[in-house]
């Protein structure tokens, strides 16, 4: 129950990202990967076989996400005092939610449904 709401979550925000960001940058190509990405997510609540391969795409965004914030917060010292400007920190805000929910991903139990025998 708590492992689909924060699947949910990181869906909710990893879309709150693509709209954003691509309201700031411009969208891309890879930059599609996000909306996929939350899809993906959602389909896995449902589709129970794809939960585990979802558990660990969804580890490998929550370190990069806690790696990409870290990086952005040094950038923000860059000059002698730290300083945002206002869209970075609403992508700082994006990412640190990418980052804590997706590291939750962790503890996620999901269950193994056995093979049948035939």
């Amino acid at each position: 129950m708590i492992t689909n709401t924060l699947k949910s979550l990181l869906a909710a925000i990893c879309l709150g990202m693509f709209f954003y960001t691509g309201s700031v940058f411009g969208f891309s190509l890879g930059h599609f990967l996000l909306p996929i990405l939350a899809l993906a997510i959602i389909i896995s609540i449902v589709y129970k076989p794809l939960a585990l391969p979802i558990n660990h795409l969804c580890k490998g965004v929550g370190i990069l996400s806690l790696l990409s914030f870290l990086l952005l917060m040094l950038a923000g010292t860059m000059g002698g005092s730290f300083h945002l400007s206002p869209s970075n920190q609403v992508i700082a805000t994006l990412l640190a939610g990418i980052a804590l929910f997706g590291l939750t991903s962790f503890f996620w139990s999901e269950k193994i449904m056995p093979a049948h025998n035939k």
